[in-house]
């Protein structure tokens, strides 16, 4: 950019909400490899047409320096977790921005702050809100993240320290190797739970439709005090669930039963670099990154009343299990706060490894 000047709009109408939706490509054109946005669905969310949308007020803005957008960040104010935590705090989400931009940057946060502060919010998060954002990486820089994980650029992090942010959460990515030692291990797992009266079936067993209304209230139930979550409702979910159906997420996710009642449910998806990742002609990702070796179970919920039986790492085995049967070698295990101990615990039982690290931002308004 030749100029100094900048200023900082707020995006409206189908043409500023497309370009705010198309400013990645900007950001990780020369990247080897990324997970780039679905164009059609982000001017969805932030034209305030997804199903989350009734519950959403939302924002978009964008700074400019001679003209050309630089940055972009989405001020989101989330009603439902408002009213599960009786906090006001307002998001920052889907934030991007190029290198060497920290005036316009600086102007852009404030700038959507102060929309928030405006409306009543008294902090602001980035970095994590359920559905809808996901943490900031702070190591393997330049590399394919995990499923829904960002592989946002370095520089980020002073962007946000600048703006006065702190880091309020840390977050890890596990993954672990499939190798035959591994698998044996996980069928001894699921034998035990057995013995306890564990029942794990996968989702096409369980039926699809039943599975993911059980995935809903197990995962509303179970995280109901988990930091950052809030509920979400069956009508919601259920239409985003439905075009995986013929998908291998139903034979890979998974609901555990004591007897008839389901107290247990894991969603997990295949390796989908080769399907939705964006990789350059020639570049080759390692098969512990991607490139159609490596599944990921996204969540896992257990219900209280059956926790402390090997429901967990039943669940997670038998997914892992059908990931190495359908030729994966690797199985991520995603997303797991610092300080949640128990899930941590369930990735040390399973053999899996600390493989990403990310943070979520906080600020007082």
């Amino acid at each position: 950019m030749s100029g100094n000047e900048h200023d900082i709009r707020q995006l409206r109408g189908e043409a500023e909400l497309a370009e705010f939706a198309r400013f990645p490509f900007r950001v990780y054109h020369d990247r080897a490899a990324w997970w780039p946005p679905d164009l059609r669905s982000e001017a969805e969310f932030f034209a305030g047409r997804s199903q989350f949308a009734a519950e959403l007020d939302l924002s978009c803005w964008g700074a400019f320096r001679d003209g050309t957008m630089v940055a972009r960040v989405g001020a989101v104010i989330n009603h439902r977790y408002i009213r599960h935590w009786h906090e006001p705090l307002g998001h920052l989400a889907h934030f991007e921005a190029l290198p060497g931009q920290d005036e316009p940057v600086e102007a852009l946060l404030e700038r959507a702050l102060q929309w928030l502060a405006e409306r009543g919010m008294k902090f602001a998060r980035s970095g994590f809100a359920a559905f809808l954002d996901y943490p900031y990486a702070i190591d393997h820089y330049g590399e394919l993240p995990s499923f829904l994980l960002r592989g946002n650029p370095d520089y980020y992090h002073a962007y946000f320290k600048n703006a006065g942010f702190e880091t309020e959460k840390g977050h890890l990515d596990y993954t672990a190797a499939l190798t035959p030692e591994q698998l044996a291990r996980y069928e001894e797992t699921i034998t035990r739970a057995r013995q306890s009266n564990v029942t794990v079936l996968s989702w096409r067993q369980y039926g699809f439709k039943r599975a993911v209304d059980a995935w809903t209230d197990i995962i509303n139930e179970s995280f109901a005090r988990h930091w950052g979550w809030n509920p979400v409702g069956r009508d919601e979910l259920r239409p985003i669930m439905a075009p995986l159906e013929g998908s291998a997420v139903p034979e890979l996710s998974i609901v555990a039963c004591i007897g008839a009642k389901p107290v247990g449910a894991v969603f997990s998806v295949p390796d989908l670099s080769s399907l939705l990742a964006r990789v350059q002609a020639g570049a080759r990702l390692s098969a512990e990154r991607g490139g159609g070796k490596r599944g990921a179970l996204i969540n896992l919920g257990v219900l209280e009343e059956a926790r402390r039986r090997g429901v967990a790492t039943a669940m997670a085995a038998r997914s892992f299990l059908t990931m190495a049967s359908r030729g994966m070698r690797y199985a991520g295990y995603t997303l797991v706060l610092d300080d949640n101990w128990p899930s941590r615990r369930t990735a040390a039982a399973l053999g899996a490894r600390v493989t990403g690290n990310f943070v979520t931002y906080r600020k007082v308004l």
